[in-house]
C-alpha cells in the first residue's frame, strides 16, 4: 500500500529562486547566506538566478564569487540592460529552468525552511497558482514609532500566529511570492499590456505586484499566503524616515492612475463605467481630495509631525493629480484599450467554460 501511494504522489515541483538586482553588492551578501542555508527535501531541485538589471557596481562580481564558495549550489547570474523592475522579473522568467519561480528581493532573508515548504506547499496544493509569505521588519537602527501603522507599504505583513494556515489574498508582493510556472505562462498568453515598468533605479514608482496580481485573478486563478513561510526584510535606516514614506505614498498616486483599467473594471460602483472613465470626472474629484486633505493637514505637515494620515492621503492624492494631468490626452484611450483587453479575456474564459463537456 505504501509502494502505491509514493507512486500515485506528485513529485516535488522544482524551485528557481529568481533575486532581481540593481547595484545591490552591498545587499546581496546577506540574502544569499540565508539562501545557502536553507534545507532543502531530498529529490527537490532548486536553482538560484540573480537578474543584474542594469548594475554599475560588482553585484555581478559578487555573485560569482558566491557561486565559486558554494559549487553545491546552482546559481547562476544573467543580465537585463533595460532598467526597471518588471524588466527584470520578465527577464528571470525567460530564463528561469525550473517549475516553480520564487522572486526574492536583495534584502529577502528567507527561514531555513522556507524554498522546501514552498515546493511541499504546492505539490500538495495543485489549486494554487501564486503562493506568498509573511514578512517582518528587520530595521537598521531604532525602528519608527508608526512603522507598525504603516507597515504595508515596506511589504511587510508583521508575525504570524503561532499555527501555520493557507488563506486565500486578492493581492500578493511578489517579495518572498513563488508562481507556478503555468501560471505565468496563461498570464502571458492573455497579452495583455504591462502598464507599469516598476522602479527603476532609484524611483519609487512600483505598482507591478498589483498588476500581476490583478493578472493571474483575470486568467482565473488564485493566490494564497502561507502564514508558515517566513522571512525578514531588512530596512535600512534610509528608508525609516517620514520623508521617505511620504515619496512612497506620492508614487503609489501616480502609478495608481495607470492601473484605473483594473480597479475600475473590478470595483462595484453605482456609477456607470463611461463616468468613472472620464477625465474630467477623475481630475475633478482629485482636485477636490488634494484641497480637502492639504487644508486638513497643512497645520501638521508645517510643525512635520509624524504619523498623521492627512498627510500621506494628501500626498496620495498629488501624485495622482500630477499623473492625471500628464496623461490628460490619453487618459481615457489608456483605461478603455486595457478594460477591453481584459474584457476579452474574460469573454475567452466564459466561452472555453461553456464548451467544456457535461459531466455523466
Amino acid at each position: 500500500m505504501t509502494e502505491n501511494v509514493a507512486q500515485i504522489s506528485p513529485a516535488l515541483p522544482s524551485v528557481s529562486v529568481v533575486i532581481c538586482c540593481h547595484n545591490s553588492a552591498k545587499r546581496l551578501p546577506e540574502t544569499l547566506r540565508h539562501l545557502a542555508a536553507q534545507e532543502i527535501l531530498p529529490g527537490l531541485q532548486w536553482e538560484i538566478l540573480v537578474i543584474d538589471n542594469a548594475s554599475t557596481d560588482e553585484t555581478a562580481g559578487m555573485v560569482r564569487r558566491f557561486a565559486k564558495e558554494h559549487l553545491h549550489l546552482t546559481v547562476r547570474v544573467v543580465k537585463e540592460p533595460r532598467l526597471g523592475t518588471n524588466y527584470a522579473r520578465q527577464r528571470g522568467m525567460a530564463e528561469a529552468l525550473c517549475d516553480t519561480i520564487l522572486f526574492v528581493d536583495d534584502d529577502n532573508w528567507l527561514a531555513q525552511n522556507y524554498v522546501a515548504l514552498v515546493a511541499k506547499t504546492l505539490q500538495q496544493e495543485p489549486a494554487i497558482a501564486a503562493l506568498g509569505g509573511m514578512s517582518t521588519a528587520c530595521c537598521e537602527g531604532s525602528e519608527p514609532i508608526w512603522l507598525s501603522r504603516y507597515q504595508g507599504w515596506y511589504a511587510v505583513t508583521g508575525p504570524a500566529g503561532c499555527e501555520p494556515e493557507l488563506r486565500e489574498e486578492p493581492f500578493l508582493w511578489t517579495a518572498g511570492a513563488a508562481f507556478r510556472r503555468q501560471t505565468l505562462d496563461r498570464v502571458r498568453s492573455m497579452a495583455l499590456p504591462l502598464l507599469v515598468s516598476g522602479r527603476r533605479g532609484e524611483s519609487l514608482d512600483a505598482g507591478e505586484d498589483e498588476e500581476l496580481s490583478h493578472m493571474i485573478r483575470l486568467a482565473g486563478c488564485k493566490l494564497y499566503r502561507h502564514t508558515g513561510l517566513r522571512f525578514q526584510h531588512y530596512l535600512p535606516a534610509g528608508r525609516l524616515t517620514w520623508h521617505y514614506l511620504r515619496r512612497l505614498h506620492r508614487a503609489a498616486g501616480w502609478v495608481g492612475v495607470k492601473l484605473d483599467a483594473y480597479r475600475l473594471s473590478e470595483s462595484a460602483s453605482i456609477w456607470p463605467l463611461w463616468i468613472l472613465r472620464s477625465w474630467c470626472i477623475q481630475i475633478s474629484y482629485v482636485c477636490l481630495q488634494t484641497l480637502r486633505y492639504r487644508l486638513s493637514s497643512w497645520r501638521a505637515d508645517r510643525q512635520a509631525v509624524e504619523g498623521d494620515d492627512r498627510v500621506l492621503r494628501w500626498e496620495t492624492y498629488r501624485g495622482r493629480l500630477d499623473a492625471l494631468w500628464s496623461h490628460r490626452r490619453s487618459y481615457r484611450k489608456m483605461i478603455r484599450s486595457a478594460y477591453l483587453a481584459s474584457l476579452g479575456v474574460r469573454s475567452r474564459r466564459a466561452a472555453a467554460r461553456s464548451s467544456l463537456p457535461l459531466p455523466q
